[in-house]
């Protein structure tokens, strides 16, 4: 049997593990995305926005940005290549 000092410090760890795994995921979602294109999850960095359609990242690096803009913007992908 667990004394009263004990179980208190036990649900002190769980709240403190608790809080971190919230805190954790949100900073590990605000640091990851995924592309549109290829369907891989990559850092933000790695990635880039389509300024015509929100909340919409392609990669950097290849063709994935021109594949997206060809598909969905293409009177625009004409003037931007």
């Amino acid at each position: 049997m667990l004394s009263d000092a004990e179980l208190n410090r036990y649900r002190e760890d769980l709240q403190a593990d608790e809080r971190w795994r919230t805190v954790s995921r949100h900073a590990i979602a605000e640091m990851i995305e995924v592309c549109s294109v290829c369907d891989t999850v990559r850092d933000k960095e790695r990635l880039a926005r389509c300024p015509w359609c929100p909340d919409t990242y392609c990669c950097r690096d290849g063709v994935c940005s021109e594949q997206h803009r060809s598909n969905l913007h293409s009177a625009v992908a004409y003037w931007t290549w």
